[in-house]
């Protein structure tokens, strides 16, 4: 089974792609044509002088609105700020469907994916990831967990890159990150967590999902709440959901309490191939006080739905605390509009949450204003983001996505092989090193042309074929629309530099991915 990549093979990773483009003079030449790919290139060389040293990087943890960074000082139309906010990339079929519904039309359809339909990829899926329809005994039985663990990771590039219900999938990484399993413990009840847990309530309830997560045997497992029994209960779990799931860290609740929680939620546990179960013979039945609430003492003939009930009362307790509220709304604000966003809108969305009993999808629209997200900055894709933007952008046909998510899986962010409970960063100082893998990424995609695996059609930006014909589909399907005069001429250059050819459409568009604006969202 695969680890996290580990920053001495990123680091040889990311030397060794610039040796290969320091080779290419071509590429280098691209780079240093025009103040923005200049900018970008040197940018790129300070944060990883920078990162050697130790540093953070120059980016900080916000752009500024008008810096060389931000590239949303560049894009007008409300319309297309929204697709590219609640997608994982633009397509000309989501520009078209938003322009048709208007934005508020096209919030809408987003937020009831269950209207939309995506049997087409739900069959493909079954097709060919198999295991990913298995039930929790027939992958127990299946008993090839490499297999299992690799399908997990393909099905959930190839939903991201080609599911019609796009915010549906940016709400599953967000609560994949939220309610982080690593798969490295896990095994194969990752697979289980994911698509009857997170998948299942991603724009949902949160009240409800979390109830779910709380009897996920993948999440069990990974916080050992399974082995947790009187009269040496384990913490972890009682912790993380407090400190990660629910109330934040330092809101309100003591040590004292993190141990009485996990006093209530023993005998919480697993039974055969990762069902949850309770066992009454593990919990605790003495007096407990949780978050100044007196939970009586129990007998041992008290049923065992009865003491079982305690756990789900203390858990109903942190759903409805307004510390929940105002910490679910801050991180699904950073998440969907800004890394730092206005005290305003937060405040707002944590009133949606009480208001609403938890749904999430009335927390989205608070925080997806047309006003609040035309303010917003651009953020900085993370590399599965980046990955899923680059086969929507380029109109990949993919029939075997393995080969280029495990390409994708070098760039920094191998889906849910994040060791620690706090899910990958959503920060830009973590993720803007190294942006040279990300280059070669898409040099690597813009050049795959395998029908049984990945291919790349060049003929849709051929239309006319010429170097002003790329450049044009290249601003409308990758783009929409919304491309700088600089870039369209950097890009037109480039490729009437040079013998027209294939191959050099290819690189044009593995360069046009590179370019900051394609890089942020």
């Amino acid at each position: 089974m695969r680890t996290n990549l580990d920053s001495d093979t990123m680091e040889q990773d990311a030397e060794a792609v610039a040796d290969a483009i320091d080779s290419t003079p071509s590429r280098r030449r691209f780079f240093a044509m025009g103040a923005g790919a200049a900018a970008a290139l040197a940018t790129t060389r300070t944060v990883e002088a920078q990162s050697s040293k130790g540093r953070t990087s120059p980016f900080g943890p916000t752009a500024p609105a008008g810096s060389k960074q931000d590239a949303s000082v560049e894009w007008k139309d409300p319309v297309l700020r929204l697709v590219r906010r609640i997608t994982m990339g633009l397509t000309t079929e989501e520009v078209t469907i938003a322009r048709g519904l208007g934005y508020a039309g096209y919030l809408d359809y987003h937020l009831n994916p269950d209207r939309i339909d995506d049997s087409a990829l739900d069959t493909a899926l079954a097709a060919r990831l198999p295991v990913t329809v298995m039930t929790p005994a027939q992958l127990a039985a299946f008993g090839d967990n490499n297999e299992v663990a690799n399908s997990l990771s393909d099905s959930a590039l190839y939903r991201a890159a080609f599911s019609k219900r796009q915010l549906k999938e940016r709400m599953v990484e967000f609560w994949t990150d939220h309610f982080t399993i690593s798969l490295n413990k896990v095994g194969f009840i990752k697979l289980v967590d994911d698509r009857d847990v997170i998948r299942a309530n991603a724009i949902g309830n949160f009240k409800t999902l979390l109830k779910a997560t709380s009897k996920s045997g993948a999440m069990l497992v990974y916080l050992d709440q399974n082995r947790s029994r009187t009269p040496t209960p384990n913490q972890n779990y009682a912790r993380e959901i407090m400190e990660l799931h629910t109330l934040g860290v330092d809101a309100g609740y003591s040590q004292t309490d993190v141990a009485e929680l996990s006093r209530i939620l023993t005998g919480w546990t697993t039974q055969g191939p990762g069902n949850f179960a309770f066992d009454p013979n593990m919990h605790d039945r003495g007096a407990k006080m949780f978050l100044g609430r007196a939970f009586p003492a129990m007998v041992a003939t008290t049923p065992a739905a009865t003491q079982m009930a305690e756990g789900e009362a203390a858990i109903q307790m942190l759903v409805d605390h307004p510390n929940t509220a105002k910490y679910i709304a801050l991180k699904m604000a950073r998440w969907l509009l800004a890394y730092t966003p206005p005290q305003a809108v937060v405040d707002a969305t944590a009133a949606a949450y009480l208001s609403s009993n938890g749904d999430i999808s009335t927390m989205v629209r608070t925080i997806l204003s047309a006003t609040n997200l035309m303010a917003s900055p651009a953020k900085y894709k993370r590399p599965f983001h980046l990955a899923a933007s680059g086969l929507r952008g380029m109109g990949a046909q993919v029939t075997n996505i393995r080969s280029v998510r495990q390409r994708a899986d070098q760039m920094g962010q191998p889906i849910f092989y994040w060791e620690q409970p706090n899910g990958y960063p959503d920060r830009i100082d973590w993720w803007s090193g190294l942006v040279l893998g990300r280059w070669s990424f898409m040099a690597d995609l813009a050049n795959r042309n395998v029908a049984a695996q990945t291919q790349i059609s060049t003929a849709p930006f051929r239309m006319p074929d010429t170097a002003d014909g790329v450049v044009a589909q290249i601003a409308t399907r990758m783009f929409g629309g919304e491309m700088p005069a600089v870039l369209k001429t950097q890009l037109a250059t480039y490729l009437k530099a040079g013998t027209y050819s294939d191959a050099r459409v290819r690189e044009t568009l593995s360069l046009a991915a590179s370019a900051t604006q394609f890089q942020w969202f």
